[in-house]
């Protein structure tokens, strides 16, 4: 397991505990393998041959949310990320992937074909199932797992609606749309915000249909072959449609496209991962524009993946205040608790990490509360649904849509 690397970040840890006060799971837990501080201690314990490769390590390694927090307060900048994923990686190689998360994996993941065929078959029962909830949360597909809510799934997918690109007069540039799995799925008029706000800015937006997961899911459980794969067929198919930037409304999305991918494919990816940008940080940087402000209190939420994972957060702000009446709620960067494949085996912690968050959302008497990422979308709508709450969750680029294009009210 021990690299050169590894071995120097393994080092660096001087364990001091700084990464208890700020890390989500701790906080909630006090269990010092859920900390980054003890996960470092395993992996020097695994080094020296004092614990082997378990079911139970593998628990302590996949209780880690991933949210990067911990490596943003170091005082010894210890890369914590790139511990955690060796880790998982060996793990993987000694005791193997589960059955169902490796089918899904490489199966579904790296065939779109059979990944919309399993999609529209979950949207068929989908519509079968009441509403039980304040909002649009269903049951399916999580409904066998502990009866977590999910919003229902969007009968055309992005990549079908934009398979032909909407042509601009004299465009200032070309644009790819890296639309990710939530959003290309669930959260269709995330994607619809985005190509319409950059075609009103003059951009040509090009949503190459052969697209794939960005392969984050099977990055956190150690499949490196999947991962491996979707990162070359992503890159390929940006290569062919020759845009000058990729554009992505995912945080975490954005951030393994932007880290992960040279990680995964070395030099080969550099091209590639030079161009991405995070919609919000994209439109900031290269255009201005006016708004007519929605006369409506919106807060904001940071995303993990995109405050401590990509050093973007003023920009997002910046949007919104020139969008709406903008309110900054309480610790505005603590995590929501959501997390992917965290979400899904400690659903419990989950939602007691965002418990505070919720309590946040409300206190700041906000009528609508944006971020970044739709993953964090999916767990506050679950978080606030649990309250029977009014305040609704809009991704950055639909408010800016509805202040720039559109007369829409929340």
């Amino acid at each position: 397991m021990v690299t050169n690397s590894l071995e120097t970040e393994i080092n660096k840890c001087a364990k001091c505990g700084k990464c208890r006060s700020i890390c989500p799971v701790f906080i909630e837990t006090g269990n010092e393998s859920m900390v980054a501080r003890g996960r470092i201690s395993l992996a020097e314990a695994l080094r020296n041959n004092e614990i082997f490769y378990t079911d139970l390590l593998r628990d302590y390694l996949l209780s880690c949310k991933k949210c990067l927090r911990c490596s943003s307060i170091c005082p010894s900048g210890v890369d914590y990320d790139l511990i955690i994923q060796t880790m998982l990686d060996d793990l993987s190689n000694h005791l193997g992937i589960w059955l169902v998360p490796r089918m899904i994996f490489r199966l579904f993941l790296t065939r779109r074909w059979l990944f919309n065929i399993l999609l529209k078959t979950t949207y068929t029962f989908q519509k079968l199932t009441p509403l039980k909830r304040h909002g649009t949360m269903r049951h399916l597909p999580f409904m066998f797992l502990d009866g977590r809510w999910v919003p229902p799934l969007a009968k055309e997918t992005v990549l079908k609606k934009y398979r032909n690109t909407k042509k601009i007069n004299a465009p200032k540039m070309k644009v790819g749309f890296f639309s990710g799995c939530l959003i290309n799925y669930v959260y269709t008029d995330i994607a619809d915000a985005v190509i319409e706000v950059l075609n009103h800015l003059g951009v040509e937006v090009i949503v190459p249909p052969k697209q794939l997961c960005c392969g984050i899911p099977a990055r956190s459980l150690g499949d490196v072959k999947t991962a491996l794969k979707l990162a070359e067929t992503n890159v390929k198919v940006f290569e062919d449609a020759k845009v000058d930037f990729i554009v992505n409304a995912c945080a975490t999305c954005g951030r393994t496209l932007k880290r992960d991918y040279r990680q995964i494919l070395g030099a080969r990816s550099l091209k590639f991962t030079q161009k991405i940008y995070d919609v919000s940080e994209f439109i900031e940087k290269h255009f201005k524009y006016e708004t007519k402000p929605l006369n409506t209190k919106i807060t904001y939420h940071d995303p993990c993946h995109l405050h401590w994972g990509q050093n973007i957060s003023k920009q997002p702000r910046d949007i919104l205040k020139r969008s709406s009446t903008f309110q900054e709620m309480e610790t505005p960067e603590r995590c929501c608790g959501g997390g992917g494949v965290f979400n899904l085996l400690h659903y419990d912690l989950s939602m007691k990490i965002g418990e505070y968050k919720a309590k946040a959302i409300e206190k700041s008497g906000a009528e609508v509360v944006a971020t970044g990422c739709p993953g964090c979308i999916l767990q506050i709508e679950d978080l606030l649904a649990t309250k029977d709450s009014t305040v609704r969750c809009k991704h950055t680029i639909q408010v800016l849509r509805d202040a720039l294009i559109t007369t829409n009210k929340y």
